[in-house]
């Protein structure tokens, strides 16, 4: 497999997008998590 082919971007694009999406997920439940919180001042 050649490093710089169509198969090797398109498989980087995908963990790239899992990434963001995963990430994405995880500040929305950490948002809603700490809207409970007491506010700190």
């Amino acid at each position: 497999m050649e490093l710089f082919s169509a198969e090797f971007f398109s498989a980087l694009l995908a963990i790239i997008v899992i990434d963001l999406v995963l990430a994405g997920d995880n500040a929305i439940v950490i948002g809603m998590a700490a809207r409970n919180l007491p506010n700190p001042v």
